[in-house]
């Protein structure tokens, strides 16, 4: 896809979520530092509760990351619950698919929250957590339910290649394939997290920034496979524990993409 067609059809695809969709948009609202909105404390950072240097900003930079990752597992609990209590078997790739589900949702709101979080410090985790939740979860269920199923397909197709007579280039092609599909997802999911876009328009902005910020690309696909590794090295209960940090690197990753789409063609959510 063409930046002029990707444009053409993000363009189409009507208001953002602001109050005031009529409002000059304004690239810097996916910053990639917290921004110091606190008028009677125009020094005061992040931290300052619990001291002004590096260890008070740690503490709560730690604090923060794991009230993220609790949040990010009460609301994708049937996928936490298969991956702590269930042993990896390929016969129960349609179970966990199916529990996987939610998980659109859960990135989406982990995904506004950061954002919001960087927008204004202030701005209590729950809430965020909470308000991205109510305004983007069907957006986010669009993208995340037909993924689900087309992954627990590939993964049933890998398991079953051998016994079930499947031609050895298409249990090859089926991973990579996959993979690739996970991330087009991704990069709809944080597209659709903040702009108003119909599902069609979203999967075709992903492809789009597939090749054109390649970056972007990379990094969350190096993300994936540090997941994997995680898992597949410690345990599913680890990669539970680092679901806040997944979510905030995966937005420092598309911070820029959100940001072109806005400079180029998108109306941005600018509430908090």
């Amino acid at each position: 896809m063409t930046a002029a067609a990707a444009g053409s059809v993000a363009r189409t695809a009507g208001a953002g979520w602001a109050d005031d969709p009529a409002r000059p948009v304004d690239p810097t609202t996916f910053p990639v530092a917290p921004r110091d909105r606190d008028d009677a404390h125009p020094g005061r950072r992040r931290g300052d509760e619990v001291g002004d240097g590096p260890f008070g900003r740690a503490v709560a930079g730690f604090a923060w990351g794991a009230g993220l990752s609790a949040l990010l597992a009460a609301a994708n609990l049937p996928l936490v619950a298969l991956a702590l209590l269930l042993r990896p078997d390929p016969s129960l790739a349609w179970l966990v698919a199916l529990a996987a589900v939610p998980a659109g949702p859960a990135l989406s709101a982990g995904l506004y929250a950061v954002r919001e979080h960087y927008v204004d410090p202030r701005v209590p985790l729950a809430r965020a957590f909470g308000r991205g939740y109510r305004l983007g979860w069907r957006e986010a269920l669009a993208v995340s339910a037909p993924v689900c199923v087309l992954a627990g397909l590939v993964a049933l197709v890998g398991a079953g290649a051998r016994s079930s007579g499947v031609p050895a280039l298409v249990a090859g092609l089926a991973p990579g394939a996959g993979v690739l599909l996970l991330l087009v997802a991704l990069h709809a999911l944080a597209l659709r997290t903040f702009f108003r876009l119909p599902p069609t328009a979203a999967w075709q902005a992903g492809a789009y920034y597939l090749v054109a910020r390649w970056r972007a690309s990379l990094g969350t696909l190096a993300l994936l496979a540090g997941a994997v590794a995680v898992a597949a090295a410690a345990s599913d209960l680890l990669l539970v524990l680092l679901g806040g940090v997944w979510v905030w690197l995966w937005y420092r990753t598309t911070a820029g993409m959100l940001r072109d789409a806005v400079a180029r063609f998108l109306r941005p959510t600018t509430t908090t």
